[in-house]
This record gives C-alpha cells, structure tokens and sequence, in this order.
C-alpha cells in the first residue's frame, strides 16, 4: 500500500476561498508536492484517492490547482470556470495552451519523426472534474504513483473540455530549413 500524505494536496472549501460560483459541494485540491510532465501537473495518486474518497458525499465537482495557495486570479479563473462547467456537457473542464515543446516519434531507441503540433495542446490547471467521474478514473490507476487528473478522466472514456480558446503559436506545421 502506498503512503498517503497529507502534506501533497492541501483541500480548500469553496468559503475557505471566497469562490463566487462555489457552494459547499466544491472542493479545491491545492497540488502542493506536485511533479511536472511538460506542463501538465501530476499528483500524488495515493493521496488524490484518499482525499476523493473522504469528501463528504454532497461535493460533486473537484478542482486541482498547481499551487499551495491559490492566488486571486487563481480564484477568479476558478469562479468563471465553475460557472461554465455547469453548462457544458463535459466531465472536466481544463485550460487549453499552444504545445511548445519539441514532440518527436521515437522507436525506442532514435527519434523517427517530428510530429506536427498543429493540433496538439497543453493542459493547464486548474482543472474542474465531477467529483463521481473522477472516483471512477482513478480506480484503474490504483497501481500510479502519480497521476495527471484530466488524462486519468481521459483515459477512463471521459469528456475533457476546454476553457477559453486554443491559440496556436504558429499557423500551421513548421516547414524545417536547411
């Protein structure tokens, strides 16, 4: 059994940070020992499922934060997306950003393509996940020991949606020179 600690995600009710759109049934979970993949955070798996299991049972959406403490335009990003969560037909929300780094197909052993990011984004906290997908998700990772929220949701056949608009840095697949 993996160790569960308390110190990795702090948990903040919607009053504990003065959220507008939140109510008693939303939950932030402040990734404090998170590790980066690129630019997506990754949490401590064990400690997420401890922390989604012992929610009291009316709290129905989740938000992660890659931050101990979010700050004020962390919380006003928080409330707009509260508020478009509850009309999107999604089972998170996330913030969509332009892939930047170099994606290379590999082999195994050597790079055998670049591969066009045109249509490839980042995921960016915070994210907003219902409370009872993610406690699905996160049952076939009990094996991770870390874990990126939104492509547990993914993978488990979920719907991730974006807020706000991708903005690609380029127009179009970069044309290398030589």
């Amino acid at each position: 059994m993996a160790v569960v600690s308390p110190h990795l995600i702090r948990t903040y009710t919607a009053r504990q940070l003065a959220l507008v759109s939140g109510d008693d049934r939303v939950v932030v979970f402040a990734s404090c020992g998170g590790r980066w993949a690129a630019s997506a955070v990754l949490v401590h798996q064990p400690t997420l499922s401890r922390r989604v299991a012992d929610l009291a049972p009316d709290v129905h959406t989740v938000v992660i934060v890659d931050q101990p403490l979010p700050d004020a335009a962390t919380v006003s990003l928080i409330d707009d997306m509260l508020v478009a969560f509850e009309n999107a037909d999604v089972d998170a929300l996330a913030v969509p950003a332009p892939l930047t780094e170099a994606v290379k197909e590999s082999d195994g052993r050597y790079v055998v393509a670049g591969l066009d990011r045109s249509s490839l984004v980042s995921v960016r906290c915070p994210e907003v996940i219902s409370r009872s997908v993610l406690a699905r998700a996160l049952e076939p990772a009990a094996d991770r020991r870390w874990v990126n929220p939104t492509a547990l949701v993914c993978d488990w056949g979920g719907r991730v949606g974006f807020y706000g608009e991708v903005r690609p840095l380029v127009d179009g697949p970069a044309t290398p020179t030589r």
